[in-house]
């Protein structure tokens, strides 16, 4: 259990120090630098503890599942860091996720859909709109810039982004098993990392090439001072301290507890954007973040 919670705590931490990057660096940029940092500290460890953990046949589907969740996810929840702040960012992305995972598992793998699934998706649906309604939103001032709407648009394509990537990252472990490869949670991470990391670097080449320059030209260093912390925090508390302490906690318990305990850390993450980024919700907003919290979590107990 202690895993699980920590799992939490530091996947709220990521939250933040997200935020805090993709404000000072820019979506895009600031994604690219904090998977590139993650993917050479990842390998080192995968390099020394489990060299033997890759194999072509899994490989290429931990690369769709990157792409989908660690590129195309990863992109659309630094663009929306930007416009939201890390609180409702990650309420939407890591509520709606589990939504966006059983529609491809229905429409891929076939699996059913039964009432109490229906169930929790209504509460999820019903808290998420509560806690989006422009009546909810922070009493002071937060640090963003762009389109509160927009925003809301790529906060919901993280979640598809993370929910399609995790089904995909299944039939991946499902194929390693199948051709007897053990594979570590380092291992898996670094892998969808690497995938991540070159979706990320078409983003940046995509916008220097054919973007217009303000998009581009206050790009700052990684290297500066007022940066660099946030954006290691942001490297290291999500794809590895993170992801390690969530696999640690599959190893010691059930999937469907981990995965409730994990769905707190939209909760956890509240007061940690009310000291970082001024962000204090209201009633409304704190309300529909239990709504939807409480449905992912018995989604995971359910299901």
């Amino acid at each position: 259990m202690l895993a699980a919670i920590l799992t939490t705590f530091f996947f709220a931490l990521s939250g933040v120090t997200g935020q805090r990057v993709a404000v000072r660096l820019g979506g895009i940029w600031g994604n690219m630098l904090r998977l590139l940092i993650a993917a050479m500290v990842l390998g080192i460890v995968v390099l020394i503890l489990s060299p033997d953990s890759i194999r072509k046949e899994p490989f290429a589907w931990f690369f769709v599942s990157g792409l989908i969740g660690f590129g195309m996810g990863d992109v659309a929840l630094f663009l929306a860091y930007e416009r939201l702040g890390s609180r409702l960012t990650f309420l939407l992305n890591l509520c709606l996720a589990p939504l966006f995972a059983m529609l491809l598992e229905y429409f891929w793998l076939g699996n059913g859909v039964t009432i109490p699934i229906v169930v929790c998706a209504a509460l999820i649906l019903a808290g998420v709109t509560m806690a989006v309604r422009p009546g909810a939103r922070s009493r002071q001032k937060v640090e963003r810039r762009g389109n509160f709407w927009v925003g809301i648009v790529f906060a919901v394509m993280a979640g598809c982004g993370q929910g399609s990537g995790a089904v995909i990252s299944r039939k991946a472990e499902e194929v390693a098993h199948e051709v007897g490869v053990a594979v570590t949670g380092v291992s898996a991470a670094f892998q969808r990392v690497i995938a991540g990391l070159v979706f990320a670097i078409v983003a940046v080449l995509i916008i220097r090439l054919i973007g217009k320059r303000e998009l581009w030209e206050n790009w700052r260093s990684p290297l500066d001072k007022k940066v660099a912390p946030w954006l290691f925090g942001a490297a290291l508390f999500g794809p590895v301290i993170g992801v390690s302490f969530f696999q640690w906690a599959l190893q010691s318990l059930e999937s469907g507890i981990v995965l409730a305990v994990v769905a707190t850390t939209p909760i956890v993450l509240m007061p940690m954007a009310a000291i970082t980024e001024g962000d204090h919700p209201s009633r409304l907003a704190i309300l529909g973040a239990v709504v939807a919290v409480t449905g992912v979590i018995l989604l995971n107990l359910w299901a």
